[in-house]
């Protein structure tokens, strides 16, 4: 599938979601993939990997990136999974590095929730990756990207201009360093997750599934995937600017999901984003 691009204020998304075939996102900036698919071409250039769980849509291209990285000589490749899936991942690697005759150059690390993981070499402003825990039927984990900025001190809110440039003269900081949750991907869910981390309801952009239109919800409930019903559930709680919509079954298109969570999520009106890859309306 061909991937599909937004550009939701100064973050670019671009990626394939559909259920039981592939996911993966790359965000720039600051330039990570949460989950690979299948190994597309354009993750080559991406030196952090954020894998969500270890099902074959979503993990099972680690080792084509990390070959691809190799071939170009990219340095440094950093991969991070749940720690249940750890050492799987990393004998399914070796395996294939065994297959290649090739030695790839990584690292590979396995995080519980809770964790932070600081993002380096993305220029002046700060990025970091928090984990949480997910509700699905093998251990997982969503991620929030956080970023620092910086903004005038409060204290000093509304003084004139001469007067900063006075406090900056003589050496006072007059900026604070303070940080926004930009952007929450929660990978595989069930409705579960959206009361153990209720923070995803104030992240930016907000990229969670909605696998299941229409039929019974006991399904969704079965395998852990959301239904769209399960986000009206919740309808009053989205605070985000941006909620993109991903991992849709393939007996539905594009439009349907999109009338039927702008049918339901009212309040959400004109935030709604859907995001398959082309070819998939």
């Amino acid at each position: 599938m061909k991937p599909q691009e937004l550009q939701l204020g100064d973050l670019n998304l671009c990626g394939v979601s559909r259920a039981g075939v592939e996911t993966w996102l790359r965000v720039n900036p600051p330039g990570l993939a949460f989950d690979v698919g299948r190994g597309p071409q354009r993750l080559a250039g991406t030196g952090d990997l954020f894998i969500s769980h270890g099902h074959l849509d979503h993990c099972l291209g680690v080792p084509y990136v990390l070959s691809q990285r190799s071939m170009h000589r990219a340095k440094g490749t950093r991969v991070y999974c749940p720690r249940e899936m750890r050492d799987d991942l990393e004998a399914l690697i070796r395996a294939a590095g065994r297959l290649e005759g090739a030695k790839y150059e990584y690292q590979l690390t396995g995080l519980e929730p809770g964790q932070r993981v600081d993002l380096k070499g993305k220029g002046k402003t700060p990025y970091w990756v928090e984990t949480f825990r997910t509700d699905h039927v093998v251990p997982s984990l969503g991620y929030h990207l956080h970023r620092g900025r910086k903004r005038l001190r409060e204290d000093l809110v509304g003084r004139p201009g001469p007067e900063l440039a006075e406090l900056r003269q003589a050496g006072e900081e007059i900026t604070e360093l303070v940080h926004e949750r930009a952007l929450t991907y929660c990978g595989d869910t069930g409705p579960g997750t959206f009361d153990s981390e209720p923070a995803v309801f104030t992240s930016r952009v907000l990229v969670v599934e909605c696998t299941f239109l229409g039929e019974d919800r006991s399904k969704g409930e079965r395998f852990k995937h959301l239904h769209v019903e399960d986000l009206a559930a919740h309808a009053a709680r989205f605070e985000n600017e941006a909620l993109v919509l991903i991992h849709l079954s393939r007996r539905h298109r594009s439009g349907e999901l999109r009338r039927e969570a702008e049918r339901l999520l009212p309040e959400m009106e004109g935030k709604i984003h859907v995001l398959l890859g082309e070819g998939n309306r």
